[in-house]
């Protein structure tokens, strides 16, 4: 019986593609591409961290406006006065 492992839709040839492209260096293209999906994924971090900012602060003003609604339940009355919104 045959023992090799190989994924579906995978060929051996595939497999020896992709050894031999780990044992040769990067081109200058995969070196550009790999450095701007660097930048990307910094990018997309910056603007989450931005959005999240931008919404804490409306959530505090809003809270600062119209104060503790009325309908919130214990669990988060409490939530909100140990983040300090008391």
């Amino acid at each position: 019986a045959n023992q090799s492992h190989v994924e579906f839709g995978e060929g051996l040839l595939n497999k020896g593609r992709a050894k031999k492209r780990e044992k040769r260096p990067l081109t200058q293209i995969e070196i550009m591409a790999a450095v701007e999906r660097e930048k990307q994924e910094k990018k997309a971090a910056r603007r989450a961290a931005k959005e999240a900012k931008a919404e804490a602060r409306k959530e505090r003003i809003d809270f600062e406006l119209n104060g503790p609604n009325k309908q919130m339940t214990k669990k988060e009355r409490k939530r909100l006065e140990s983040e300090g919104f008391n």
